[in-house]
């Protein structure tokens, strides 16, 4: 095996084989499995903290909204 073989764990190789995951989600796993493995777990640490900001704020917002309708 060379340097630059990646492994899969069952999880990535299951994720990858999945028909119903999404485009995007094996485009980041594949691209993630490509990097260094402590530098994709904190940026993808990093996206799932804005993601979920964002989701918050969105999910308040249309709440919020919401509780106007009659």
């Amino acid at each position: 095996m060379s340097q630059n073989d990646i492994v899969l764990v069952p999880l990535c190789e299951a994720i990858l084989n999945d028909f119903s995951a999404s485009y995007w989600l094996k485009l980041a796993l594949t691209s993630a499995l490509e990097r260094d493995p402590v530098d994709a777990v904190a940026d993808a640490e990093a996206l799932v903290r804005a993601l979920r900001e964002h989701c918050d704020d969105v999910v308040d917002t249309v709440h919020y909204w919401n509780c106007f309708d009659i």
